[in-house]
This record gives C-alpha cells, sequence and structure tokens, in this order.
C-alpha cells in the first residue's frame, strides 16, 4: 500500500524565527556557546543556512535575539507574579525562586549572559527591569515594614544577597533545592523582622 508523502507545514514568519530560536536553545544547552554556529543551527533545524540568514544577520544577533526572547519573558512572568502575591512573603519566595532559577541547570539565560558581546543588546532592557524590581521590592518592604524608602532599599539589596549567595551555595549541590529555597526565605524574612524592629 502506497502512502502519499506528507506535505510539509509551512510555517509563518514569527512561527519560523521562535522555532529556529528552540533549537538554538536546544543546541547551546546540548554543547555549549562554542557548539553553536549558523551551520550547526540550520543543520538540526533542518532548513538552510539562507533561511536562516532570511531571520538572523549573523551568529551573534542570533544569539541577542535569543537572550532578548528569553530574558523578556522571564522578566514578565515574574512581575506578573509579584503582582498576584498574595503575601509579603510569597513576594520575598517569588524573588529567591528567580535567584535560584538563575543558576539551575538549563537555563539558557546566564550561559548567554556570560559573554558580554550579547549582553550588550539588552543592556536597557535589563536595567529598566532591575530598576522597576527594586522599586517593586523596596515599595512592598517599606509598606509592610512600616519603613522609610532608604531603610527598604538597604534591606532589600541585602536580602537579595542573602538570595543570590543561597541560590550559588545550592547550585553546588551541597542542598537540595527546596531546602535552600526554605532556609533563604526564612533568613530574609527573619532578617527583616529584626531590622524593622530596631528602627
Amino acid at each position: 500500500m502506497n502512502q502519499e508523502p506528507k506535505a510539509r507545514t509551512r510555517l509563518s514568519p514569527e512561527a519560523r524565527k521562535n522555532q529556529l530560536l528552540d533549537v538554538s536553545k536546544e543546541i547551546i544547552l546540548a554543547e555549549g556557546l562554542q557548539g553553536f554556529s549558523i551551520e550547526a543551527l540550520a543543520r538540526t533545524a533542518g532548513v538552510s543556512s539562507p533561511l536562516v540568514y532570511n531571520y538572523f544577520k549573523s551568529r551573534l544577533d542570533t544569539l541577542q535575539t535569543l537572550l532578548r526572547r528569553e530574558y523578556t519573558g522571564y522578566s514578565a512572568r515574574l512581575m506578573e507574579a509579584m503582582r498576584n502575591a498574595a503575601s509579603f512573603e510569597e513576594v520575598v519566595r517569588l524573588n529567591v525562586e528567580s535567584n535560584f532559577d538563575h543558576y539551575s541547570p538549563g537555563n539558557i539565560i546566564p550561559i548567554l549572559q556570560s559573554q558580554p558581546e550579547i549582553v550588550s543588546a539588552i543592556t536597557k532592557e535589563v536595567s529598566r527591569y532591575n530598576n522597576n524590581l527594586a522599586k517593586q521590592l523596596v515599595k512592598v518592604t517599606a509598606e509592610t515594614y512600616n519603613l522609610q524608602p532608604r531603610q527598604a532599599e538597604l534591606l532589600v539589596s541585602m536580602s537579595s544577597g542573602a538570595s543570590i549567595a543561597a541560590a550559588e551555595y545550592a547550585s553546588t549541590g551541597r542542598m537540595k533545592r527546596d531546602k535552600a529555597i526554605d532556609a533563604a526565605v526564612r533568613y530574609i524574612l527573619s532578617g527583616l523582622d529584626q531590622a524593622s524592629t530596631d528602627e
């Protein structure tokens, strides 16, 4: 019994671009940045190199576009989750988890951010996001603990440092992620409680 060959599905330009970015991400996670090239992308995606060049000017442009997509999506999801948080503890936990996610295997963002020429494409977005996140954290901390903005800013900065240190520690494999997150959240909340009563 003869079967007719399947017709190839033609992707919209946006869908094709995202497919190429998805394949780029897979290659980098499997082989590192050194294993990524336009030719490898074309081969793995099952398309021609000229087709890839229709979407991206160069290897660097591909990597910068991938970083922009991943970073924008990640930051938008975190900000939305923070807006919907039911408690201050949930806000703290979301921020601690975001630091842990940054160091977890399979996260493409820190790999791409390790190269200055790649991250230069999103410097403004990173700065804007960090400023918005910091303002939100300072505001909710000041409201929760009845602090002046400057006091809340210092406590948020110290809490962020503790969260990053815990994430780095857990990334060594010496502690399970969930236990490390719980420990970091307890540490930060108790520190904020203590600092607010000292004011």
